[in-house]
């Protein structure tokens, strides 16, 4: 068993997230439930959002605008509601004083902190885009997608600034870096820019924009090929797609209010998965969510008994580690209402243990969806109760999904397996600047098709069962086997490598390389792992170990035929 403070490690460089979609509305007519294969909810939306998302999260400030927002879990700094509306209204005045306009690009690089939602939504108020960063990544990571978005501004905090002034030489777009702490020279800072007055200054309203075309978030999702690509999210679909999961008996948590709910801010605010269960409900339902900059087994486990929340949003191996833990027990859980579980496929064998340990009945709770989808577009119904335990739930009120075969792309019926695709107002844009990766992701009829593998049964809910993408996911981390390919190409005794997903108790998957060896080199297993070890992020890393094969198995195309080596993996492990 690994010990807590490697498995912080591993789970404080891996909190990361999730994948896909194409707006309804711009790329064909919605198909009805009574077509063959076609699956729509039973509830019918009453209505799409078409306001910007700072107006659809503080839609209902006036309840709780008094009550705590976010609170530190390792500071105790907290602001509250109103805090948040009036702070992210003096930051997008200062962003304006400091040039900052309509379709400009920002990125923020931070960890989960109780200011990170006035800097988004301050951003967004000023009309510009949000790219959340991942702040685990390196400089060379960080670079690239600064020059990939081409960023102006950039927010941080202290502690990654050297980060970023690395990333920043060959970068001839960023201008400026905006610091959450200390002063720091050469930045500005976060503190002072929210003493500016937001009065008289005309902020980004829904009259002043086309919220369905406007791009309002830019996080980043992995394909099967290449560099992380940018996902065009518009405020209509993030704000409706907020709309859409939280619709009377599809999602366990209730407005705040005399009740206010309390969360416990682990996932990551820079995935969409994190951001939208998270930042968004926080804010749209009420709630106080405690933060958390990194997962610390015995911060986090304390957090649990002091914060007492109403509901826990978990990723895999957050759940394992629950049931692992001896010093956690039912009374942990005594507050608790109802547990979802995303961003990867969860066993039954843990979710069953987990809800042993609870000792009471619970909502549990699990979703599917993608960045793409905004990020989600199914969700298991809270009743009835735990009804299915392994299922990823039905479709939620204004989506569409069906299944279709891999070979002709006809629909296909219940129980049989195909890729999945969805259609709703909660599909992406498109790929930034990437026509060609949209078209294949988004077909003509607006279709989007997922990559993902499964079926549905007679009562409609869904199953995930395989990956169409060879993408590998480390604790829901998405690591695209090409780009560590692409890497160890470039050791000197390297002369072909495949990347593959190995199975891993806590995390789900690790990379595994296969290496063909040039004639006349022989390195070793360790001179490989120590050739990646800081060009890469911990989650990228060959955990999964490395081996030197002959030759790597191909198609007549040419094409690395994974499977063979999950194959043959598995049969000796």
């Amino acid at each position: 068993m690994l010990r807590n403070a490697k498995f912080a490690c591993m789970l404080n460089k891996r909190l990361k997230y999730y994948h896909n979609s194409a707006p309804l509305f711009a790329h064909g007519k919605t198909s009805g439930g009574d077509q063959f294969g076609i699956i729509s909810s039973a509830h019918k939306l009453d209505k799409t959002i078409d306001q910007t998302i700072p107006e659809f999260l503080f839609s209902n400030l006036h309840k709780w605008e008094n009550a705590t927002a976010f609170e530190c879990a390792h500071t105790g700094r907290k602001v509250t509601h109103f805090e948040v509306y009036k702070h992210s209204r003096s930051f997008a005045a200062a962003l304006q004083q400091h040039g900052i306009k309509r379709d400009d690009m920002i990125a923020i690089l931070l960890p989960n902190i109780p200011e990170y939602a006035a800097i988004l939504l301050g951003i967004l108020q000023v009309g510009a885009t949000v790219s959340p960063f991942n702040p685990n990544y390196i400089a060379p990571e960080i670079a690239t997608q600064l020059t990939t978005c081409r960023a102006k501004l950039i927010v941080t905090i202290p502690q990654l600034l050297p980060l970023v002034k690395e990333a920043r030489r060959k970068n001839p777009f960023l201008k400026s870096v905006v610091v959450v702490g200390e002063a720091q020279e050469g930045c500005h800072t976060y503190s002072e820019m929210i003493k500016v007055s937001s009065e008289g200054v005309q902020l980004i309203q829904r009259k002043d924009i086309d919220t369905r075309t406007q791009t309002a978030l830019l996080p980043w999702s992995s394909g099967t090929t290449g560099p992380p690509k940018g996902v065009m999210l518009t405020h209509f679909s993030v704000s409706t797609n907020l709309y859409q999961f939280t619709q009377p008996g599809y999602l366990g948590t209730q407005e705040g209010g005399n009740g206010q709910g309390r969360l416990i801010g682990i996932l990551p605010f820079f995935h969409i998965y994190g951001f939208a269960m998270l930042l968004g409900l926080t804010l749209y339902q009420g709630h106080c969510t405690m933060t958390m900059v990194k997962f610390e087994p015995n911060v986090f486990i304390d957090t649990l008994r002091r914060h007492k929340p109403t509901y826990l949003f978990l990723v895999p191996p957050l759940m394992t580690f629950l049931v692992s833990q001896p010093d956690v027990s039912a009374k942990e859980f005594e507050s608790v209402t109802g547990i979802m579980a995303a961003a990867a496929p969860v066993g039954p064998v843990v979710t069953t243990r987990l809800l042993e340990k609870i000792e009471k009945r619970i909502i549990f709770q699990e979703g599917y969806g993608m960045t793409e989808l905004a990020p989600v577009s199914h969700l298991t119904p809270v009743t009835p109760i735990n009804g299915k335990i392994g299922s990823t739930g039905i479709v939620i009120p204004g989506t569409h999904c069906k299944i279709v075969s891999i070979e002709t792309g006809e629909p296909m019926g219940p129980g049989e397996r195909g890729e999945i695709c969805v259609k709703g107002p909660q599909v992406m844009k498109g790929y930034f600047e990437n026509e060609k990766a949209t078209k294949e992701t988004i077909d003509s009829d607006g279709w989007l098709h997922t990559g993902d593998i499964g079926l549905y049964d007679e009562d409609k809910y869904f199953f995930i069962v395989d990956r169409l993408k060879e993408l590998i996911k480390v604790s829901g981390y998405q690591v695209a086997p090409s780009e560590l390919e692409d890497l160890l190409r470039k050791h000197p005794a390297v002369a072909d490598v495949a990347v593959i997903g190995v199975p891993d108790e806590r995390a789900g998957e690790f990379p595994r390389a296969y290496i063909v060896l040039k004639p006349s080199s022989n390195p070793s297993a360790e001179e490989i792992h120590k050739f990646i070890e800081d060009k890469v992020s911990c989650h990228k890393k060959l955990k999964g170990g490395v081996e030197f094969i002959k030759a790597i198995p191909k198609s007549a195309t040419g094409k690395i035929l994974r499977r063979e080596l999950k194959k043959d993996y598995m049969a000796k492990h």
